[in-house]
């Protein structure tokens, strides 16, 4: 079934993608299926007709994107996922100034041309990120962690560390680029500090490839890539240390790795990893949350009240369970993938999110939300096929793609489409 909607929609959706023929793999949405059960009548706004006339016209309207324009400063391009994208530059009336471009100019200070500014400024970037994301604690801890890990384990860690410092770098020369450093002086201290890091091959070649690229670039051409706190989930809990409200205040952060307690003033108190935590249980009577954990030997046990007991536990257990499927942390679903548009031949980036699917290309950009894709598909020669509902004229429109990466392509937008649908289940159910 095609479509995927009536009494073989909940069989496909617990299956693998459905073969839409012996050329590729066919995904229905299921999000798409669901807003038959919303509510569809129309609401009118509590703004009448006549004011809606009477207001002033909008000359300088934004289009809802997940890029930005650059600056007039841009040289044409923009780097993104490791691409150079053609880009128009925008005009003086309809492009933006950027806060950058006001400290360049007559005013321009000559702190930035001092290379141990940005030597420090890194270093101080990249403690205050090990400091967001609980990997502060000291060498010995570090150690001691690292000798009970698992071989996959260990390799994961060090992918995390790589990751961290790979990004600070890539995102200092962008800082660097806006400034107007010199592109010699820029790329001679990027690459030291490079050296320096110790970062893997796989990271430090995104530095490498971006250098190379750096003598097309201008102000804001690279795209700033998000660092690993903004992406890694956690939530924060308020708990009490012991069996009642008496004990010690202290906030517990449930993260995709372990749980991390801090002391009322922010600052870290333990960091405990899930990998050495025994048991776990939950009182709903006494709102006492008690936590066995391996320490020196020893299994100790830990008690917190919190009058949320209960979605602590559960919290805690989920992303436990997540960590054993292997979901690397900090990794969002989704991706970039590099796509030419069979309508005008133009190429450009498709960019999967939680939120739907963007496409960027040089002169033009447009967002397609995930409640809009009806389904996606594959086809012979690289083709991806994407189908939108448009809910103003209810109207499917079919977008074609080729791709080298299409089954990749299929898979990411499943994975996000699956997520999400988990999601409104799990919110349906409590």
């Amino acid at each position: 079934n095609e479509d995927g909607g009536g009494e073989g929609g909940a069989e496909a959706r617990k299956s693998s993608p459905d073969t839409g023929s012996d050329a590729g793999s066919i995904i229905t949405n299921p999000s798409f299926f669901n807003r038959n059960h919303r509510n569809n009548a129309s609401f009118r706004s509590t703004v009448s007709d006549s004011e809606v006339e009477s207001f002033p016209n909008q000359k300088k309207l934004r289009t809802p994107s997940v890029w930005s324009s650059k600056s007039s400063l841009s040289a044409g391009f923009r780097y993104h996922g490791g691409s150079i994208v053609p880009s128009t530059t925008p005009s003086p009336e309809t492009g933006r100034t950027y806060l950058f471009e006001g400290l360049l100019g007559k005013e321009r200070s000559n702190l930035w041309d001092q290379m141990q500014f940005w030597e420090d400024a890194f270093l101080d970037a990249v403690s205050q990120e090990r400091d967001m994301i609980g990997m502060d604690q000291g060498p010995t801890e570090m150690m001691e962690r690292y000798k009970w890990l698992s071989a996959s384990e260990k390799k994961r860690l060090e992918h995390e560390e790589d990751r961290l410092l790979s990004t600070m770098l890539y995102n200092l020369t962008a800082f660097m680029l806006m400034l107007n450093v010199g592109k010699n002086e820029l790329k001679q201290k990027v690459r030291r500090l490079l050296g320096k890091s110790h970062i893997g091959l796989v990271y430090s070649q995104e530095v490498n490839q971006l250098l190379d690229q750096l003598n097309n670039l201008q102000g804001n051409d690279i795209d700033l890539k998000p660092l690993t706190s903004r992406l890694s989930k956690r939530q924060t809990f308020t708990v009490h240390m012991g069996t009642d409200n008496t004990g010690d205040l202290i906030f517990m952060e449930v993260r995709e790795d372990g749980l991390v307690l801090r002391g009322v003033n922010g600052v870290m108190v333990q960091r405990w990893w899930y990998e050495r935590l025994v048991n776990m249980t939950y009182s709903p009577k006494t709102k006492v949350l008690c936590l066995w954990r391996k320490n020196a030997g020893q299994t100790q046990l830990h008690k917190f009240y919190t009058k949320k007991c209960k979605d602590v536990y559960y919290t805690i257990k989920e992303c436990m369970e997540g960590r054993g499927n292997g979901d690397l942390k900090g990794m969002e679903p989704g991706g970039e993938f590099p796509v030419e548009d069979l309508a005008s031949g133009e190429g450009g980036l498709l960019h999967v999110c939680m939120e739907g699917v963007g496409l960027l290309f040089a002169n033009s950009k447009f967002f397609i939300r995930l409640e809009h894709i009806r389904k996606c598909f594959t086809q012979k020669g690289g083709i991806f096929v994407l189908e939108e509902f448009n809910p103003k004229n209810r109207q499917i429109k079919q977008r074609r793609y080729r791709s080298s990466m299409g089954e990749d392509l299929v898979l990411s937008v499943h994975r996000v489409i699956s997520i999400e649908y988990s999601k409104q289940l799990a919110r349906k159910s409590t």
